[in-house]
């Protein structure tokens, strides 16, 4: 979290093969193949992450970042403390973190694909209040979610969202 690593560094031989590849692929079709078939590779030879941080992540996002953190340790049997210390060197942030992100991500879908008012959004997305919600929105992302509203271009109820056919 919060560095640029390059590809090599953190793929190791597989980081320059894809460097390597996609410098001397044109077509965007394929650079995806070739970040899927390398992706993949990487992950297969990954150690899996342990149980307790994965049951972690999904308790997170399962509740859209509602759970508290204490909550999760007691139901894996692990401290406060070396959970956070496991979630943080997988996935680079504390769960804490990772739920207000999670609580964000909800509540920014809720805001820009339905009609629903700051405070229904912030009630139903975990959060004490709407002054809650726009102190995290200021923290996470330097603005209120009225401000953020105002940049996002919504769709309009007269744009057309069907897909274009294949072809």
């Amino acid at each position: 979290a919060s560095r640029v690593v390059s590809l090599p560094d953190l793929l190791g031989s597989l980081g320059r093969e894809l460097v390597d590849r996609l410098s001397t692929t044109l077509d965007w079709k394929a650079r995806f193949a070739i970040l899927d078939d390398v992706l993949v590779r990487a992950l297969h030879d990954a150690d899996p992450a342990q149980p307790e941080v994965v049951y972690a992540w999904d308790r997170l996002v399962g509740t859209d970042g509602a759970v508290a953190v204490g909550a999760i340790a007691k139901e894996v049997g692990w401290s406060r403390r070396h959970l956070g210390e496991r979630f943080r060197g997988e996935f680079g942030l504390s769960p804490k973190v990772m739920g207000r992100i999670v609580r964000f991500e909800r509540a920014n879908e809720m805001l820009t694909t339905g009609p629903a008012t700051l405070a229904e959004v912030a009630a139903v997305c975990g959060f004490t209040d709407q002054s809650h919600m726009t102190r995290e929105w200021q923290a996470l992302i330097g603005q209120s979610p009225g401000a953020w509203l105002e940049e996002v271009p919504l769709p309009s109820v007269q744009d057309d969202l069907t897909p274009a056919p294949a072809g």
